[in-house]
Parts: C-alpha cells; structure tokens; sequence
C-alpha cells in the first residue's frame, strides 16, 4: 500500500471507523434491554455521578428511538465524523508548507511530498475516496 493510502486508512480507521463503533456499540447495548433492566444492573460506587448520569441519559434516549429514529441519528453521527475528519484535513493541507506548523510524516516521509499523487488533488478531497475504500461503514455520509 502507498503511503497516502497508507495515511488513509488510518484516518478513516481512527478518525471514522472506530468512532461509529463505539456508538453502535452503545446503540446496541440500548436495543438488548429495558430501562428496567438497565437500572437494575449493578452501579459502579467508583464512578463519578456526572459520569453515570451522562450514561444514563444516553442510553434512555437511543432506548426510546424507533428504528426510523435510529436510521437517522446513525446517519447524523457518521456525518458528524465525516465532517470532522474532512475538517481536519482540509486544516492540514492548509498549513503544510514550510511556513506553517503543522507537518505529517508517514513512515519517515512528509505527507505533502505526496500529494501530487492524489487522485481528487487534495487531502481532504481524497477523504471521500478513502472512505469508499477503507471504511467498514461505506461512503462519506452528507
């Protein structure tokens, strides 16, 4: 794998991928039991109370979603993290000539040495095409 791809799929990976996981994982978590049954499982005395309380109040309101709802709300939060990662890399390129702060390497090698190799001419333009390639989850979510 090139390096820009290389690149890539680390972004779509950590900045999308796991991310969207991580709410499935919630999402799922709501969909196998009652708020009952979820109030009635052991607390952790540990936990910090604003802690619990954000728990708590996340997975009441995926609890109470119906599967339109949740159709949405899945769209919302991959377009959230879409928008998120296009963001950053369009801040990125922005900033990565000799002047500016901001510098990437891959595997010793500096990202902007790179870019003439991208097929969209930009970084955050090749975000879409990573997404297409990489993520478990498909295409970029407008």
């Amino acid at each position: 794998m090139d390096k820009l791809n290389e690149f890539g799929k680390i972004i779509v990976d950590k900045l999308r991928d796991e991310n969207f996981e991580y709410y499935l994982g919630l999402r799922k978590k709501a969909d196998s039991m009652t708020i009952e049954e979820y109030y009635n499982l052991p607390r952790n005395i540990n936990y910090e109370s604003e802690l619990q309380k954000n728990d708590d109040e996340k997975f009441e309101l995926l609890n109470s979603l119906n599967e339109a709802q949740k159709q949405a709300l899945d769209k919302l939060i991959l377009n959230m993290l879409d928008s998120t990662s296009f963001n950053f890399l369009r801040e990125v390129e922005e900033n990565l000539d000799e002047n500016k702060s901001i510098g990437l390497t891959i595997n010793g090698e500096k990202i902007e040495e790179n870019t003439n190799d991208l097929l969209s001419g930009t970084l955050f333009g090749e975000y879409f095409i990573w997404c297409e390639k990489f993520s478990k989850f498909g295409k970029y979510q407008y």
